[in-house]
Protein backbone atom coordinates (compact mmCIF):
# COMPACT_ATOMS: atom_id res chain seq x y z
CA UNK A 1 0.00 0.00 0.00
CA UNK A 2 1.23 3.49 -0.85
CA UNK A 3 0.33 6.47 1.33
CA UNK A 4 0.65 10.14 0.37
CA UNK A 5 0.08 12.99 2.84
CA UNK A 6 -0.75 16.57 1.88
CA UNK A 7 -1.54 19.55 4.11
CA UNK A 8 -2.82 22.82 2.69
CA UNK A 9 -4.34 26.02 4.08
CA UNK A 10 -8.14 25.92 4.36
CA UNK A 11 -8.54 28.37 1.50
CA UNK A 12 -10.25 27.93 -1.90
CA UNK A 13 -6.99 28.79 -3.68
CA UNK A 14 -5.65 25.33 -2.78
CA UNK A 15 -8.43 23.20 -4.25
CA UNK A 16 -6.48 22.96 -7.52
CA UNK A 17 -3.49 21.46 -5.75
CA UNK A 18 -5.63 18.81 -4.10
CA UNK A 19 -7.48 18.06 -7.36
CA UNK A 20 -4.21 17.73 -9.23
CA UNK A 21 -2.72 15.45 -6.59
CA UNK A 22 -5.86 13.29 -6.61
CA UNK A 23 -5.62 12.98 -10.39
CA UNK A 24 -1.97 11.96 -10.28
CA UNK A 25 -2.52 9.43 -7.50
CA UNK A 26 -5.56 7.99 -9.29
CA UNK A 27 -3.59 7.66 -12.53
CA UNK A 28 -0.78 5.84 -10.70
CA UNK A 29 -3.43 3.51 -9.23
CA UNK A 30 -4.51 2.61 -12.79
CA UNK A 31 -7.99 4.07 -12.52
CA UNK A 32 -9.90 4.66 -15.74
CA UNK A 33 -10.09 8.15 -17.21
CA UNK A 34 -13.71 8.41 -16.04
CA UNK A 35 -12.78 7.32 -12.51
CA UNK A 36 -9.97 9.88 -12.42
CA UNK A 37 -12.35 12.66 -13.47
CA UNK A 38 -14.94 11.55 -10.90
CA UNK A 39 -12.31 11.45 -8.17
CA UNK A 40 -11.04 14.93 -9.00
CA UNK A 41 -14.58 16.28 -8.77
CA UNK A 42 -15.23 14.37 -5.52
CA UNK A 43 -12.10 15.81 -3.90
CA UNK A 44 -13.13 19.29 -5.08
CA UNK A 45 -16.58 18.92 -3.48
CA UNK A 46 -15.17 17.41 -0.27
CA UNK A 47 -12.65 20.24 0.13
CA UNK A 48 -15.37 22.84 -0.50
CA UNK A 49 -17.61 21.25 2.16
CA UNK A 50 -14.80 21.25 4.72
CA UNK A 51 -13.89 24.91 4.27
CA UNK A 52 -17.36 26.31 3.53
CA UNK A 53 -17.82 28.03 6.87
CA UNK A 54 -14.28 28.93 7.86
CA UNK A 55 -12.11 29.85 4.90
CA UNK A 56 -8.59 30.83 5.94
CA UNK A 57 -8.97 29.18 9.36
CA UNK A 58 -6.39 26.46 9.81
CA UNK A 59 -5.38 23.67 7.44
CA UNK A 60 -6.90 20.72 5.63
CA UNK A 61 -4.96 17.47 5.81
CA UNK A 62 -5.41 15.01 2.96
CA UNK A 63 -4.19 11.42 2.98
CA UNK A 64 -4.31 9.22 -0.10
CA UNK A 65 -4.01 5.47 0.46
CA UNK A 66 -3.60 3.23 -2.56
CA UNK A 67 -4.32 -0.47 -2.08
CA UNK A 68 -4.71 -3.29 -4.60
CA UNK A 69 -8.45 -2.78 -5.07
CA UNK A 70 -9.24 0.61 -3.52
CA UNK A 71 -8.09 4.20 -3.38
CA UNK A 72 -9.03 5.91 -0.12
CA UNK A 73 -8.86 9.63 0.47
CA UNK A 74 -9.18 11.05 3.97
CA UNK A 75 -9.70 14.79 4.36
CA UNK A 76 -9.52 16.40 7.80
CA UNK A 77 -10.84 19.94 8.03
CA UNK A 78 -9.82 22.73 10.39
CA UNK A 79 -10.72 22.61 14.09
CA UNK A 80 -13.90 24.33 15.19
CA UNK A 81 -15.82 23.87 11.97
CA UNK A 82 -19.57 23.36 12.13
CA UNK A 83 -21.05 19.98 11.24
CA UNK A 84 -21.12 19.32 7.51
CA UNK A 85 -24.37 20.18 5.76
CA UNK A 86 -25.57 16.96 4.15
CA UNK A 87 -28.53 18.63 2.44
CA UNK A 88 -26.45 20.49 -0.16
CA UNK A 89 -26.06 19.72 -3.84
CA UNK A 90 -22.31 19.29 -3.20
CA UNK A 91 -23.07 16.46 -0.76
CA UNK A 92 -25.35 14.75 -3.27
CA UNK A 93 -22.69 14.98 -5.97
CA UNK A 94 -20.04 13.68 -3.59
CA UNK A 95 -22.13 10.62 -2.69
CA UNK A 96 -22.66 9.83 -6.37
CA UNK A 97 -18.95 9.99 -7.22
CA UNK A 98 -17.43 7.57 -4.71
CA UNK A 99 -18.12 3.97 -3.72
CA UNK A 100 -18.16 4.77 -0.01
CA UNK A 101 -18.43 8.03 1.93
CA UNK A 102 -18.15 8.45 5.68
CA UNK A 103 -18.09 11.50 7.94
CA UNK A 104 -16.64 11.72 11.42
CA UNK A 105 -15.88 14.53 13.83
CA UNK A 106 -12.84 14.88 16.05
CA UNK A 107 -13.08 15.97 19.71
CA UNK A 108 -11.61 19.35 18.69
CA UNK A 109 -14.50 19.96 16.32
CA UNK A 110 -12.85 19.12 13.02
CA UNK A 111 -14.85 17.29 10.38
CA UNK A 112 -13.28 14.38 8.56
CA UNK A 113 -14.39 12.88 5.26
CA UNK A 114 -13.39 9.39 4.18
CA UNK A 115 -13.85 8.71 0.45
CA UNK A 116 -13.26 5.31 -1.15
CA UNK A 117 -13.26 4.44 -4.81
CA UNK A 118 -12.83 0.96 -6.23
CA UNK A 119 -9.85 0.39 -8.48
CA UNK A 120 -10.93 -1.05 -11.81
CA UNK A 121 -7.86 -1.13 -14.01
CA UNK A 122 -8.17 0.65 -17.33
CA UNK A 123 -8.01 -1.41 -20.49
Amino acid sequence: MATIHLRVPAHPDYVGLIRSTAGHVAARADLTVEQIDDLRLAVDEAFALLIAHNPNLGDVSVTFEVAADTLSINLLGPDGSPELDRSTFAWTVLQALVADLQVTATPSGASALHLVTKVVASA
